[in-house]
């Protein structure tokens, strides 16, 4: 039986992680498709991307290809485009979308002009049934090099979200399901403003304590602000929440923790920019659409400002710091995340009910 046509749109380090397990680990027929004639020559002769993957062999069963039509023969795009440019490249794609296309946007941020998720974009180009989105604690190097690593596809379409989970899932890439798009993709999007902040932890030597209770105080951060947009607040709970925001604030391999911790050591964004070779941290660009929604919306999000600030604003890292240790000091578990503690006491409250209920009744002597 042949496989799913898949194409991967976009040659960057994760658009390249995905077509080589698809191919190598999935048995796929697939598509890489980039941009850039030169890179595709250069990818095609020696099945290596050495600009962003540099070390893992590209299978012979990816076809790389500069030819944006070609790549649109296959049924099942992924979309690994950086989030500052997907707005433009949907303007490219939606004239030549069919009704049997399904898409999953393998994105992590949110669009610069007006913080629009990923799959808000894709799903008014061919409505949400047919869109899902990937996120998880997934470091592209090591999923290429095979490690063991989970996933997450969410898609507000049951039979949409098994599909994408039957196709990307591999032995080493075990893939779950949620229905909670807003959740798994703000939590995708968000998580990268708080490895920016670990990272200048790092670069200021601030220790592990302090980066564990930025950590935790960034999830609570990312919660609140989910909440605010509709998503399931237990959601930051798992994959693609806690479990993403350890791996992208702890690993060596994370380009928003390397920003940060490069900030923090005295390089300036454009130096940063310049050391990241072309590879985009999803969590500047991130930074300055949250704080924005966060402004109109009224929510509070002390370390995605106090980011923005130090970004955009000119504010040394050291007086950022010092600024969210000064806050008015209140309760930990606090608002939203209250509501969600609360709620989480009465869903094992009712299932403790529900299991003293249905215990069966065994016989007296």
């Amino acid at each position: 039986m042949t496989p799913p046509s898949v194409a991967v749109l976009q040659a960057g380090a994760w658009g390249t992680t995905l077509a080589t397990i698809l191919a190598r680990d999935g048995g796929r027929s697939v598509t890489l498709w980039t941009r850039d004639p030169v890179q595709v020559a250069e990818m095609a002769a020696r099945r290596e991307n050495r600009r962003y993957l540099p070390g893992i062999r590209i299978p012979d069963g990816v076809d790389i290809t500069a030819d944006l039509d070609r790549a649109l023969e296959a049924r099942d795009l992924i979309v690994a485009v950086p989030a500052g440019g997907v707005r433009a490249f949907r303007e490219r794609v939606v004239p030549h979308l069919r009704d049997d296309h399904r898409i999953l946007s393998a994105t992590k941020g949110l669009a610069p002009d007006d913080g629009s998720r990923m799959s808000e974009l894709w799903s008014q180009a061919i409505g949400p049934s047919r869109v899902a989105v990937l996120s998880g604690p997934n470091i592209s190097r090591e999923i290429a090099a095979g490690l063991p690593s989970p996933t997450v596809v969410a898609s507000t379409d049951a039979s949409t979200a098994r599909h994408f989970q039957a196709l990307i899932g591999t032995r080493m890439f075990r893939a779950y399901t949620n229905d909670d798009v807003v959740g798994v993709e703000l939590c995708g999007a968000l998580k990268n403003i708080v490895a920016l902040g670990a990272g200048a932890i790092d670069g200021m030597g601030y220790g592990d304590n302090a980066k564990a209770g930025f950590m935790t105080r960034g999830l609570a951060e990312i919660v609140r602000f989910a909440f605010t947009q509709g998503a399931n607040p237990l959601t930051a709970a798992g994959l693609a929440g806690f479990g993403d925001l350890i791996a992208t604030c702890v690993s060596k391999h994370s380009r928003n923790r390397l920003v940060g911790e490069l900030l923090a050591r005295g390089s300036t964004l454009e130096g940063v920019r310049e050391r990241l070779g072309g590879q985009v941290a999803e969590g500047i660009g991130t930074a300055e659409a949250a704080y924005a929604a966060a402004r109109r919306l009224g929510v509070t999000m002390p370390i995605t400002e106090q980011t923005y600030l130090v970004l955009f604003g000119g504010k040394p890292i050291r007086d950022a710091m010092r600024d969210l240790m000064d806050r008015e000091r209140g309760e930990e578990i606090a608002g939203p995340l209250a509501d969600v503690a609360r709620l989480v006491s009465q869903l094992a409250a009712a299932r403790r009910i529900d299991q003293t209920d249905a215990a069966p009744v065994r016989p007296t002597r």
